[in-house]
């Protein structure tokens, strides 16, 4: 059972990975392009890549952890990396599901009536920049609790004494 979670939890990271990293290149790409027709092509992929990705890889992701805290050899009470990664976890799985995925969606519907008006609606630029914001903030929380998984600062001490 350990390794059937141990292997869901890495597909959801794959997953959940697999969809920020094209939507970054994406964002790069475009970048502050004023093209209304090509915005909306990189919206509706960006959100295609969320909805077919991102999230449900981030669910996956945060379920099969909590499956693998439960049955590990670490306990988020004795190992204070753990409780943190934890914790992050689910202020990313809060951040992605609450702020962003609606983001996402909104910024895209944006694009689209930036098509029927022939330029952006003001409400897109704000939109977009609190996407790219609140993106950001997963992404740094998302960097810490990988290196707080690989690292486990201060697993090995408790497991030699």
């Amino acid at each position: 059972m350990a390794k059937l979670i141990k292997l869901t939890h890495f597909m959801g990271m794959i997953m959940f990975l697999g969809g920020i990293l094209p939507s970054v290149v994406m964002n790069a790409v475009v970048g502050h392009q004023t093209d209304v027709l090509l915005i909306h092509h990189q919206r509706i992929f960006v959100s295609a890549i969320s909805w077919a990705l991102t999230i449900p890889g981030m669910w996956i992701l945060v379920l099969s952890g909590v499956l693998a805290a439960i049955q590990g050899r670490f306990h988020p009470k004795q190992h204070r990396w753990l409780a943190v990664k934890m914790t992050l976890g689910m202020l990313i799985f809060l951040n992605g599901t609450f702020i962003l995925a609606p983001l996402v969606g909104q910024v895209t519907q944006f694009a689209a009536d930036g098509v029927v008006l022939g330029n952006l609606p003001t409400e897109y630029l704000s939109a977009k920049r609190t996407e790219d914001l609140m993106g950001l903030a997963n992404f740094v929380m998302i960097l810490v609790a990988f290196v707080l998984a690989i690292l486990k600062p201060g697993a090995a001490k408790r497991q030699n004494a």
